[in-house]
């Protein structure tokens, strides 16, 4: 259920215990929108996430740096919804997490440009094979094309499901004294 006297929306988030994947939604530099699912690494004072930075998604927040995740978790009736900047995170913050992906996550970073048109899967599969090839023996290093991203929440509403069908619905925005919470109508 939802907390209403809690002040600090990214804790309450940690509460409902939210899946790791969310839609990630960006617009680009003539506001055409574009959604996806990203997976969430981990949350501290933001969301982070890993992509490739010649992606889609990359390129997007290069020229409009706003972007909104939505989780769900619909068999519990939660939804959660995050606006907020988005900032490209720093080489050593990169590094630590990609040295905790699986080899073949890792190997995939390398074989893989997300915006190229490729003939068929084949295409992927021997790349892949040749990096592992390359990098047989020893550690696979962060590319340089690959990183994380961190969305700052501005923005958070929670929606909780209910019994009587009257749904919560809690905003928190942040404003210069900290957050401010509202109840919203379902």
């Amino acid at each position: 259920m939802l907390t209403e006297n809690a002040v600090d929306p990214l804790r309450e988030f940690a509460r409902w215990e939210m899946p790791d994947f969310a839609v990630l939604a960006t617009a680009d530099h003539h506001g055409r929108p574009s959604a996806r699912w990203v997976d969430v690494a981990y949350v501290d004072h933001g969301f982070v996430y890993f992509t490739n930075h010649a992606s889609r998604k990359a390129a997007d927040v290069a020229v409009n740096p706003m972007a909104a995740l939505c989780f769900a978790l619909l068999e519990k009736g939660r939804q959660v919804r995050v606006e907020g900047l988005v900032a490209r995170l720093g080489e050593v913050e990169s590094d630590a997490h990609f040295a905790t992906l699986p080899r073949t996550m890792q190997l995939l970073a390398w074989s893989s440009d997300q915006r190229a048109e490729i003939g068929d899967r084949q295409a992927v599969r021997t790349r892949f094979d040749d990096q592992r090839a390359r990098f047989t023996g020893q550690e696979v290093p962060r590319p340089v094309h690959w990183g994380g991203y961190r969305l700052m929440p501005r923005e958070m509403e929670f929606w909780q499901r209910r019994a009587d069908e009257i749904q919560d619905r809690l905003r928190y925005r942040r404003g210069s004294g900290g957050w401010n919470l509202t109840r919203l109508a379902p």
